[in-house]
């Protein structure tokens, strides 16, 4: 049994180590790459970050804008290079496949300021391409640099060489074919060799208008406006215009993915027409449409917006509520007594020598204990006026009071003053007169 298990574990090993004894010996062998980053007016771009796919090796360009490294290379399996900026390391700027023809190479690589600087220069430069529509050159064609009068003429080899900025576009027209608009940063990507640049036919092929699949912009439509956004400046240009909207443009999407015919359907400005039609030209590939499996021409519309920045809102502070120092709190009553939204009044404390000052007292202490009505409290301030007005009556007579005052006095145990000596006196004083003296003196 033992032998079985040794049997059986040793060729579970050989079947472990078979794959690397047959492996191809170029697969462990590195290749040094040196590649040189340089803008499109031959400048070197220091700090351009290179990514190997598949690897997490990071690899920067130094002041000459040189990278220079070692990558495994595989004659079955081609490495793509990746580009980067600095300040987005998930944003691919430009690729570049792994092979020998990379081995010593020079790349074109565009910082959002170099193109910002050129356009400002006015700069020029010899642009070369080559024409051609279905492997065949397009002689006789016209190449023209748009707003500045400059034109030339494709030879028999459908070559042509201008000179191109970067503030205008490079239009291509040749005869039963479509149109054709390219910017300089497509020439200067390869400037030792001439760009080549497929024509299309004009109705080769029927236009559709609605397909079963709809052409597509690579990544979806919101990494299409964030294109727009960033090529044709529409934040800026509002801001700057003043204006806001859409600018419409329709253009076909040709079988091989690429923009042709592009045109504005519904403009806004001129200046915001010019900048959406300029974006939509030189945009990437789309996907193409597809009918029945088949890639087909369409006709396609896109909205281009211009939009303002937003302003912050202000920021207003909460003012404190304001506390009145010589309010009242009321409590609250239920709605069916007679004192409710009543606020109490403060009754003025009567002279010392006054025959109700207990009284008074005594009426003002009942209120910490129950609340009195309305009507009640206009009852007793009258009671204290009548008693106060008649304090200097020669004579005071027990007072009646009413129903709810009686009954706290009661409770509470408060009987009236007797008669001062001052009042007695005041009686005697007061006393009728006999009639025998009414008499003497008549």
């Amino acid at each position: 049994m033992k032998h079985l298990i040794y049997i059986f574990v040793g060729l579970i090993c050989c079947l472990i180590t078979l794959p690397q004894v047959g492996a191809s010996p170029l697969e462990n062998k590195k290749q040094r790459f040196r590649i040189t980053v340089l803008n499109t007016g031959g400048e070197p771009q220091q700090g351009i970050i290179l990514k190997v796919a598949g690897y997490s090796s990071e690899y920067i360009s130094d002041e000459q804008g040189l990278i220079d490294f070692e990558q495994s290379i595989d004659n079955n399996y081609v490495r793509t290079a990746n580009f980067y900026f600095p300040t987005d390391k998930n944003k691919t700027v430009k690729s570049l496949r792994l092979d020998e023809a990379a081995q010593d190479t020079i790349i074109r690589i565009d910082r959002p300021e170099d193109l910002a600087r050129f356009k400002q220069s006015g700069k020029t430069l010899l642009v070369n391409g080559v024409l051609k529509e279905g492997g065949k050159p397009v002689p006789h064609a016209e190449i023209s640099i748009q707003g500045t009068g400059k034109r030339t003429f494709s030879n028999a080899q459908g070559e042509f060489s201008i000179e191109a900025d970067y503030s205008h576009l490079i239009m291509i027209r040749a005869e039963r074919m479509e149109n054709k608009y390219l910017d300089i940063e497509s020439f200067l990507q390869n400037p030792n060799q001439p760009l080549e640049i497929r024509m299309t036919k004009k109705g080769a092929d029927g236009v559709y208008h609605v397909v079963e699949k709809m052409p597509e912009y690579p990544g979806g439509m919101k990494a299409f406006f964030n294109y727009i956004r960033r090529k044709a400046h529409t934040t800026e240009l509002a801001e700057k215009t003043q204006k806001e909207g859409a600018v419409m443009i329709q253009f076909i999407v040709e079988k091989d993915g690429s923009i042709t015919s592009p045109s504005i359907v519904r403009g806004l400005d001129a200046r915001l027409d010019t900048a959406a039609l300029d974006a939509i030209i030189v945009m990437p590939d789309w996907i193409p449409a597809q009918e029945h499996g088949v890639n087909v021409r369409c006709k396609y519309s896109v909205p281009v917006p211009f939009k303002k920045p937003k302003p912050a809102p202000p920021v207003t502070p909460t003012p404190a509520p304001e506390i009145k120092k010589d309010s009242i709190a009321v409590p609250s009553v239920p709605a069916d007594s007679l004192a409710q939204d009543t606020i109490l009044q403060v009754i003025p404390m009567p002279s010392a020598d006054s025959l109700v000052t207990d009284t008074l007292i005594t009426d003002t202490l009942v209120t910490d204990t129950t609340l009195v009505a309305s009507a009640d409290s206009i009852a007793i301030q009258k009671e204290t006026a009548a008693s106060l007005s008649t304090s200097e009556a020669t004579e005071v007579k027990p007072k009646k009071r009413n129903f709810i005052v009686r009954f706290f006095r009661w409770l509470f145990g408060i009987k009236d003053k007797e008669n001062t000596p001052v009042e007695s006196k005041e009686e005697k004083t007061s006393e009728v007169v006999p009639e025998e003296g009414i008499q003497k003196e008549e």
